[in-house]
């Protein structure tokens, strides 16, 4: 199978990138890639020529039928559309939300860019480019919980969310899916899916809790050029 090339991934990261999915043990042409990502439904060995397995995580689509709107919570939930915001607010949540991220845990990346990249997706949410809504939760000046939302038709999906280190556990996370539920509901999306890493226990937990169930999972792999060959 021939590797599809990623360009805008390439670009970013300097590095030439390529993707493929397979269900299937096969020869994979590996055309002296920097990095293959390789996506599989299920668990099962993959080996590469000049190629070496860096780093491994299983993605996770959570999805929920919205039916009825969440009881309406008191606590104010702001909107970037009527409280213009910009990335310097929404740094450092913007991060938090990417702490089980591939792009932070593969080291070979690197935190700069990682940074970078969630920098780009912050602009890009509050530009309209990324999402058609963030909302967040403020605290004497500060951004102590966001979400962003994307619509597909009915289906809608959240790119980021997060909750500060020091606020979470007190319910925050929880009144900001119920404003984007009751969002949805109000705006034509029934339902709505949230994507997350297997390996992120304490999110799933919180998804499930929320009457979330999995849609989808799948392992994606990272492979980068030996360069000790």
């Amino acid at each position: 199978m021939k590797v599809n090339y990623l360009q805008w991934d390439s670009d970013f990261f300097n590095k030439k990138i390529g993707d493929i999915s397979i269900h299937q043990k096969e020869d994979i042409e590996t055309e002296d890639y920097d990095l293959i990502v390789v996506k599989q439904p299920s668990e099962f060995n993959v080996e590469l020529k000049n190629a070496l397995l860096s780093f491994q995580e299983t993605k996770v689509n959570f999805i929920k039928t919205l039916e009825k709107p969440r009881q309406p919570d008191s606590f104010t939930i702001k909107d970037t559309d009527s409280d213009d915001k910009d990335i310097e607010f929404f740094r450092e949540l913007a991060y938090e939300s990417g702490k089980k991220s591939r792009f932070l845990l593969d080291q070979k990346f690197g935190e700069e860019k990682f940074k970078e990249l969630y920098d780009m997706w912050i602009i890009n949410s509050l530009n309209k480019k990324f999402a058609l809504k963030t909302f967040y939760i403020e605290e004497n000046g500060k951004a102590i919980g966001f979400v962003t939302l994307q619509k597909y038709n009915t289906l809608g999906k959240i790119g980021l969310i997060a909750t500060h280190p020091d606020f979470q556990g007190k319910g925050f996370g929880k009144k900001l899916l119920n404003h984007v539920e009751n969002f949805c509901i109000k705006n034509g999306i029934y339902q709505l899916e949230i994507p997350t890493q297997k390996e992120n226990i304490q999110a799933c937990a919180f998804y499930k809790k929320q009457g979330y169930s999995i849609k989808d999972e799948i392992i994606i792999k990272h492979y980068w050029k030996n360069d000790s060959l």
